[in-house]
């Protein structure tokens, strides 16, 4: 919050007086479409941008209170309150501010940036089908020179003057481009958010971004958290008509996990003082306080925290070189160290032919300290001292079988160190230099590694969703290959588009809409046909993405 919004708020405030009476004076901040719920990306993938009553904020948002809904942390939903936070902050500047300053106030949504570090957390398959993903499928990628290019648009463009705007493009290679051609310009970018300079228009804005009530106590807790300076200029303004949003795109899935997740918050006599708003603020965010501590699990070593924020800013930590290491991190691992199990038998011989130095993942050098290598498949990954060992399996892409989760049935049961131990509770110890953390996992057939599928989808629907899944992959896949690489050839082809347009229009002829430059108008139809199946294809896309960023 510190970063994506605070910082924002405090800064305007600073630097706003210093603009006023300025030549075409204008403030953007960068909103997102997860932040904003009426749309599939906001408001059909959990979590769900939700800012509820702001009881975290109202009670100061310091640490362990690390959400401003007030309950405990989840890292991704964060990340979507601060975005609907700095869109509702833009229209409340443009409400307070614009007449009696001049200044235009605005958000921007520049398309999804799939390839930088923000996924650098998640899984290695994740970071590279993501990108692909919104390329072909979605076709929302932009790359990071395009999105400068629309922010720059925003604050240098004559059309974008307007106040009070949640700034958008059209267009792309997939989309019709009637109405919004270029002139000139270069037009890049692909599907969805594609589209260049004469692309820009002014979005639709959700119901909770335009929540008045909610914009007002936003507006004022966190000009108290930052202790930022207003000017005395608020101008009532009638509000503009609000947005039919798409309540019910929130899925069952989210509607139950974001309830566990607040219910996790709420136990106690310490829920009730925190819901008596009768009672005084500091009795209040005490007990918020001792409930949230009670699920805090950030690590309390200092040198482990210090690591942990070089990695964040995208550096590796200077790699230990004296051997008391093991036991400065020793009273971090004191409760995590490994405890013989009883394994049931298992048919993967320990003294198997050793198959050559193992292989390091490429892009894993810098996720740890500690050196982690997995047989039989002979993989090493790096992982931190203490990092869960089920983590660091998923992270290297070796499938582990669970079932209680808790230790006592076994089915998880690894080898280390020649002991059988259940990896669902086992932490990554610290290793001497030169040394690693060797763990042998037991061979899983493809049967059962499908086993655990069966539990949430029935075969037929697997099929179905196979099907359809590669009907919609092939079909924008062959599209986006077609496309030219070629910048001269492909604004030939939509100057081309522009004069057929033009013709088109003068005739009273139907529009070209979907269909190709080089291709027979009758194969309009033929690319129809697909449509269904790629929207269900996309559909079982996300849906499996949701159940693997949550699981």
């Amino acid at each position: 919050h510190q970063i994506n919004y605070f910082s924002h708020f405090l800064l305007t405030s600073k630097v706003m007086p210093m603009m006023e009476g300025s030549d075409d004076a204008r403030i953007c901040m960068l909103g997102s479409v997860t932040g904003n719920d009426n749309t599939v990306g906001g408001g059909g993938v959990y979590p769900i941008a939700d800012l509820k009553e702001l009881d975290g904020l109202e009670l100061g948002c310091k640490k362990p209170i690390a959400m401003m809904d007030g309950y405990n942390f989840n890292g991704a939903k964060a990340y979507k309150d601060t975005k609907l936070a700095c869109m509702m902050t833009c229209n409340m500047l443009h409400e307070r501010f614009h007449r009696s300053t001049g200044i235009a106030f605005s958000s921007v949504y520049p398309g999804c940036i799939a390839e930088t570090p923000l996924f650098r957390e998640k899984r290695p398959w994740f970071r590279k089908l993501f990108p692909v993903f919104m390329k072909y499928i979605t076709g929302g990628f932009v790359g990071e020179e395009e999105a400068g290019q629309r922010l720059f648009q925003v604050l240098h463009d004559p059309r974008c003057r307007k106040s009070g705007v949640y700034w958008g493009w059209n267009g792309g290679p997939r989309e019709g481009r009637e109405d919004s051609l270029e002139k000139g310009g270069q037009i890049t970018g692909a599907g969805g958010a594609g589209g260049g300079w004469d692309s820009i228009f002014e979005n639709d804005q959700s119901g909770k971004v335009l929540n008045k009530d909610l914009m007002m106590k936003l507006w004022k807790y966190t000009t108290e958290v930052t202790g930022a300076d207003w000017p005395e200029a608020f101008l009532p303004k009638s509000p503009c008509p609000t947005l039919k949003v798409i309540e019910a795109a929130t899925s069952i899935l989210g509607v139950i996990e974001e309830r566990a997740r607040m219910e996790a918050s709420r136990q106690g006599e310490g829920a009730e003082i925190v819901a008596n708003r009768d009672l005084p603020r500091e009795e209040r965010r005490k007990s918020l306080e001792q409930m949230l501590l009670a699920l805090d699990k950030t690590p309390k070593d200092q040198k482990q925290l210090e690591d942990d924020l070089l990695r964040t800013s995208g550096r590796a930590p200077a790699a230990e070189k004296e051997h008391d290491v093991v036991e400065q991190l020793k009273p971090v691992l004191k409760q995590t160290s490994i405890e013989e199990v009883v394994a049931p038998e298992v048919d993967d011989p320990l003294l198997e032919e050793e198959k050559g130095p193992p292989t390091m993942i490429p892009g894993h050098e810098h996720l740890g300290d500690t050196a982690v290598v997995f047989q039989p498949q002979n993989v090493m990954t790096m992982a931190r001292a203490g990092q869960p060992l089920s983590e660091v399996a998923s992270q290297a892409d070796v499938f582990i079988r669970y079932k209680c989760r808790k230790g006592e049935c076994k089915t998880c049961a690894v080898n280390i160190d020649g002991k059988w131990v259940s990896a669902c509770q086992t932490k990554i110890q610290p290793q001497a230099p030169g040394q690693h953390f060797a763990v042998r996992v037991r061979p899983v057939t493809e049967a059962q590694k499908r086993k655990k599928k069966a539990a949430f989808f029935s075969p037929q629907s697997l099929k179905d969703g196979f099907l359809n899944n590669a009907r919609g992959m092939v079909g924008f896949a062959k599209e986006g290959f077609r496309a030219d690489d070629d910048f001269e050839v492909r604004m030939a082809r939509e100057r081309r588009i522009q004069q057929m347009v033009a013709e088109k229009a003068k005739h009273g002829s139907q529009k070209l809409r979907g269909v190709r430059v080089d291709a027979p108008v009758d194969q309009e139809g033929e690319s129809n046909k697909f449509i269904v199946p790629a929207m269900f294809g996309v559909f079982g896309f996300m849906l499996a993405m949701v159940q693997s960023m949550n699981a």
